[in-house]
């Protein structure tokens, strides 16, 4: 869309995992040859402006609100915009839950339960940004204590740790196992391409912007800026409503042209309340909880998982 509209533009996109991304500029600021940085995860936008790798932009389309829920839209200094609205939940194949006679889910905590052994499948923060961000929210929604005793029940009755984040809607939606771990687009769009699945942001979750920002010395900063004001703008903006996207706008007028029952946070004030994400605290230990993770749940998962079942078989004994 954006290429037709400009047709003396050609986006090439290179696709990294969040953190190989952001590797990337660290190690090729020197000959920089990208133009802009899009991802999910502001925290990872937060890295990029502190090794001063990010140039300010100041964009010139309007409508778009300076929060939504309880988080800056555009980051407040200047160096990225928000151009999608983020939740992360669980998604289900609801014929798997079905022919396995398993009830459906509705908080993270019930993703440890003994009936949901070997059903679960979620990337590794480490492999992708948007897990990075959904280990940190229930963190810093239940505490670093509750919050990773959490973690390492759910993952006692993980399947797999997916290589990348979308393997967890491909097996999901492939019945690869039963139930995922996501960010929203992933179970809405999935649902909107009629796969037989269902999506939910549990009461402990959090809403951020994904983003888009200009590379430090960018080679062509003035089509980078059109791409920016391109995706900001009422066309750009509705094009998330795509089946095959579902995001969730920043303006929230593009609302008015989603289906009936889309998420609209600027409407549903539930959606991400219960966690006011401290996104500094998020960038200040950005390595550390994606090493902490790998190494108590990622490298030791069939160890983890054979654990687990033994103490719910010795539990159901008890019972």
């Amino acid at each position: 869309v954006f290429e037709a509209k400009y047709p003396g533009i050609q986006v090439e996109m290179l696709k990294k995992k969040t953190s190989a991304g952001i590797k990337y500029l660290q190690e090729t600021s020197v000959n920089n040859t990208s133009d802009m940085f899009w991802a999910s995860a502001p925290d990872a936008f937060e890295v990029l402006k502190g090794d001063n790798l990010l140039q300010k932009y100041k964009v010139k389309v309007t409508g778009i609100p300076d929060k939504v829920g309880a988080f800056p839209i555009h980051d407040p200094e200047g160096y990225y915009k928000g151009f999608a609205a983020s939740g992360y939940g669980i998604m289900w194949n609801t014929r798997y839950l079905k022919a396995k006679k398993l009830p459906t889910p509705n908080r993270w905590a019930d993703l440890a339960k003994p009936v949901y052994h070997g059903h679960v499948g979620m990337s590794a923060p480490s492999r992708s940004g948007t897990t990075h961000l959904t280990v940190e929210t229930i963190l810093q929604g239940e505490g670093w204590e509750k919050g990773w005793a959490l973690w390492k029940g759910i993952a006692g009755n993980f399947k797999t740790v997916t290589e990348r984040s979308f393997g967890v809607p491909d097996g999901v939606n492939s019945g690869q196992f039963g139930l995922g771990v996501v960010i929203d687009f992933f179970g809405l769009s999935s649902q909107a391409s009629g796969f037989p699945v269902e999506f939910l942001y549990p009461p402990v979750t959090t809403l951020v912007p994904a983003n888009i920002a200009i590379v430090k010395d960018a080679p062509n900063p003035e089509a980078a800026a059109a791409f920016i004001e391109f995706l900001l703008s009422v066309e750009g903006q509705e094009v998330l409503l795509d089946p095959k996207i579902r995001r969730l706008p920043v303006n929230p007028e593009t609302y008015a042209k989603a289906p009936a029952d889309f998420p609209n946070p600027f409407k549903d004030k539930t959606i991400g309340a219960a966690v006011k994400f401290d996104l500094m605290l998020s960038k200040n230990r950005y390595n550390v909880i994606n090493s902490l993770f790998d190494v108590m749940i990622t490298y030791r998962l069939e160890e983890l998982r054979a654990a687990t079942k033994a103490i719910q078989k010795a539990e159901e004994k008890l019972e």
